[in-house]
């Protein structure tokens, strides 16, 4: 009680500060105006198992991109016991100072206060923070490796993260725990930044497939609070079809902010359909880059048909690896979910299934037709 108390003043201090920003001088609608030097901003929202560390990696790749993973996460598991909707605002006002490259929201969510870089959960996802000269360690390897640089540049002080931030044109983050995006409109009302959202979705029952083999029960109890509780306490596990119809609808109210020009101009926002830049990657990274103002260079048009192409196990990448063979990660869903299943998702997400153009199966007869095409 005593939580939720603060919280609420929380967001009434934080509505004054929302207020205190719409005031600042700017035209009637938000502009994507770079001038020499302003740094780019670029933020991917997705839900989980929708391939957006992937996504994330094609930007934490390239050298001028600065790349934060998940920022939101300590804020989620300091307040686990808060909804995903008031967890907006921290999380919000979290991503603001990161965008402005100040860690100083961060001491506070940090298990030891931030003492030193690895208190940052998936600090080792940064390219830019595991590579000379921000980590200077005995790796005289040019290659990015994730599991070395957990184990050799976490000691480095949290203020790494603002002193490597600077030093780059572009700075990237990619969050599963933004579910309104009107919640962002203050940052795009910012002068100092330059805003450009990507938007990732995927198949609900290709996400519904993946999440089986991952332990997301702290998360979903956050995110589907508001929807169960009915004004009670209420820590009940929610089950997928619960989670799915929430995750959803959130797409869909998302996608549809984004499109409308009241809000968010074409510069500001772009959708993207996971398995469109699964199996055709090198033309929608180029779309991606072209959207956020990057180049792309030979390295990671080399890099990007690899990643697409290889099997996961065939070349171990540290701590989280991307490599898959695009065509069958796409459609694995329908060998791994029962048509029960299948039907209750494609129920409950009818409404982002055809909004995002995703084609239902009205029988098992289907079902055993598409697995037998996919796989010839």
């Amino acid at each position: 009680m005593r939580s939720r108390t603060f919280y609420l003043l929380f967001a009434v201090i934080n509505f004054s500060i929302i207020c205190f920003v719409l005031l600042i001088p700017s035209s009637s609608k938000p502009t994507t105006d770079s001038s020499a030097g302003k740094q780019v901003h670029i933020l991917i929202i997705s839900s989980w198992r929708s391939g957006s560390s992937f996504l994330g990696s094609i930007f934490n790749n390239h050298p001028e991109v600065f790349y934060t993973f998940e920022p939101g996460h300590p804020v989620w598991m300091k307040l686990l016991y808060e909804s995903a909707e008031l967890l907006h605002y921290p999380v919000r006002d979290l991503i603001h100072s990161l965008f402005k490259c100040d860690v100083s929201p961060l001491y506070s969510y940090l298990q030891q206060g931030g003492k030193q870089l690895s208190e940052f959960m998936f600090f080792y996802e940064s390219r830019a923070l595991c590579m000379h000269p921000t980590c200077q360690s005995s790796n005289t390897s040019a290659s990015y490796n994730r599991l070395h640089c957990f184990n050799t540049c976490g000691g480095k002080s949290l203020v790494t993260i603002e002193e490597t931030c600077r030093n780059h044109s572009h700075i990237a983050m990619k969050t599963v725990r933004i579910f309104d995006l009107k919640v962002l409109i203050p940052l795009l009302q910012d002068p100092k930044l330059d805003l450009r959202i990507i938007h990732l979705v995927r198949d609900p029952r290709a996400v519904s497939s993946s999440r089986k083999y991952f332990d997301l029960s702290i998360d979903d109890k956050i995110v589907c609070r508001d929807a169960l509780s009915n004004g009670k306490q209420n820590n009940k596990t929610p089950n997928i079809t619960e989670i799915m119809g929430t995750i959803c609808k959130s797409q869909v109210a998302i996608h549809k902010v984004g499109r409308d020009v009241k809000y968010f101009l074409p510069e500001n926002y772009m959708l993207v359909r996971h398995e469109d830049l699964a199996l055709d990657p090198l033309s929608n990274v180029n779309k991606l880059y072209s959207f956020s103002g990057l180049g792309m260079i030979p390295e990671l048009k080399h890099w990007v048909y690899n990643v697409t192409h290889k099997d996961s196990s065939s070349e171990p990448d540290g701590l989280m690896s991307y490599s898959r063979q695009s065509l069958k990660v796409t459609q694995n869903w329908k060998r791994k979910l029962n048509f029960k299943i299948i039907k209750e998702i494609q129920e409950v997400c009818r409404e982002a299934m055809e909004l995002f153009e995703y084609q239902p199966l009205e029988s098992e007869s289907d079902l055993r037709k598409s697995i037998g095409w996919e796989w010839n």
